[in-house]
């Protein structure tokens, strides 16, 4: 598996006459598929987290002695799916060898194997040997375990049992229990989740501190400033920049408004009343304004842009969720939409991950795993307890893309993360051009990477300080950059249509 240019890490699939083919064929062959269909299913006792399958026993004993040797000890032929290299990548074996549990190493590298060989045998659909391995990683893998890869491995297996069921509804039956789906994730768990990861890693400041100097830059000089953040949640970033407004020199703005757009009304009430306090107590004149509703539903009336404002748009972690609309209409209809506000800029910070959104699934699996095992490393490193509840919250947050990206595709698949290349050529796409991320912005993200894990953390341009971006050890984790429209697309809009424009034009 990998491709696409990728190092080949995954082991070969496993071969042999238990394909699905053979299953699925003529007459008889559905008969035999349905009687086996009790066996092929692990237990529930065997699924990550107490998943509900059907089935009651586990594997046969015939079918546990023709997988019970390691994929790795097949012979592989070249003409594999992928070949080549077998190599672990750096991450994964930081995310493997952090435990003082002597047995935790091995465990986690077996955990990697199980994996990779699950992945690949549903990518060849033989639906056996995924049973096999999904019984094996639920064995072992936790979201308590003892190293961040048998925490990873635990939400990886989960989303490849949903894979599965997907797959195979006649086979498996998946359904996670309340507590694991997305809609049960409550806006105070995400909360917890943010302000864990603020606190253990410095990946919440980094995407906030150093965009908030971009900000201060485009609003220099400037004496009434609109914020309008796509994706508020508690509104972390901001108080910090209220703060460097207030001090500004000569003087501070007269006004300030922030508009945050939210799925939830009493979420951005609560945080619309906590930045109010903070304003109040730094002398600031502000206004605060709710926009209720998702990122690609959101129109130009709803903003309350006003005359003689210096706007500038902020998305955070939400851009990416437009590009579930393949034909890029959702994207296109976003940036005309930012070129309506008049922004001087749009600021962005997302993941770091190349290959995440395109391409075969078994590359996109291994460039998952990658990516997410780093961050999960990047949260064990600060030497929270296996069992503590903070970071099993933080870990969940990166949990719900996993069970997403792993497990959806089409319009299901939200979480589709792209490399700072990708976002260049979409922006440069829809009429925008980088607007630079200066020196201040540079030493303000390395001061906050030194402040967590030093040696650990690093951050890098991109091209000629047209971007900035934060790593674990050696693997991307997030990147920040500026856009603003170019000349020639200034005012030509195809999304806000003539008679929006004209009843709902630039409120006085």
């Amino acid at each position: 598996m990998g491709g696409d240019g990728d190092e080949v890490w995954f082991h070969q699939s496993i071969a042999g006459s238990s394909m699905i083919q053979a299953a699925a064929g003529e007459g008889g062959g559905r008969e035999e598929a349905e009687e086996q269909k009790v066996f092929l299913v692990p237990s529930a006792a065997a699924f990550p987290h107490g998943m509900a399958v059907a089935g009651s026993s586990s594997l046969a004993p015939a079918k546990k002695e023709e997988y019970s040797k390691s994929p790795s000890s097949h012979s592989s032929s070249s003409s594999g799916t992928d070949g080549g290299s077998s190599a672990m990548p750096p991450v994964l074996e930081a995310a493997i060898t952090r435990s003082v549990v002597p047995e935790a190493e091995s465990e986690a590298l077996e955990l990697v194997g199980a994996l990779t060989s699950c992945a690949d045998s549903l990518a060849v659909c033989n639906y056996e040997a995924v049973n096999y391995y999904l019984a094996r990683l639920g064995e072992t893998a936790s979201p308590s375990g003892p190293t961040p890869l048998h925490r990873v491995a635990s939400y990886f297996a989960e989303a490849l049992a949903l894979r599965a069921a997907h797959m195979w509804p006649h086979v498996f039956d998946a359904t996670p229990p309340r507590e694991l789906t997305d809609g049960a994730f409550h806006d105070d768990d995400d909360a917890m989740a943010l302000r864990v990861l603020n606190s253990v890693t410095p990946i919440p400041r980094f995407l906030h501190f150093t965009l908030n100097e971009r900000l201060l830059r485009a609003f220099d000089g400037h004496d009434r400033v609109h914020v309008i953040d796509f994706d508020i949640k508690q509104g972390l970033q901001w108080p910090s920049l209220l703060q460097s407004l207030a001090a500004r020199h000569p003087e501070p703005p007269s006004h300030v408004r922030i508009t945050g757009v939210g799925a939830s009304r009493q979420e951005l009430q609560d945080t619309g009343a906590r930045l109010a306090r903070v304003a109040a107590a730094l002398g600031l004149t502000f206004e605060f304004h709710a926009v209720v509703d998702r990122l690609e539903d959101v129109r130009l009336w709803m903003l309350h842009v006003k005359r003689g404002e210096r706007v500038a748009v902020n998305c955070i972690l939400a851009a990416h969720r437009l590009l579930r609309d393949e034909t890029g209409g959702a994207m296109s209809d976003f940036l005309g939409l930012v070129r309506s506000t008049g922004a001087t800029v749009l600021l962005l910070g997302e993941h770091e991950a190349a290959g995440l959104n395109a391409g075969r699934w078994e590359a996109r699996f291994a460039r998952a795993l990658r990516h997410y095992a780093a961050a999960f490393d990047a949260v064990g490193a600060a030497g929270l307890p296996p069992a503590s509840a903070a970071r099993a919250r933080a870990e969940e947050m990166f949990a719900r893309e996993i069970r997403n990206a792993v497990a959806f595709e089409g319009p299901d698949r939200s979480e589709r993360h792209e490399s700072f290349a990708g976002w260049r050529r979409r922006m440069e796409d829809g009429g925008f051009q980088n607007a630079g991320i200066g020196d201040r912005e540079a030493m303000q993200g390395r001061m906050i990477a030194r402040m967590f894990a030093p040696g650990n953390y690093s951050v890098h341009p991109q091209g000629d300080g047209e971007g900035l971006t934060l790593l674990w050890l050696d693997h991307p984790l997030y990147t920040v950059t500026a856009w603003t429209p170019t000349a020639d697309s200034a005012g030509g809009s195809t999304t806000v249509s003539a008679s929006t424009t004209a009843s709902h034009s630039l409120q006085s």
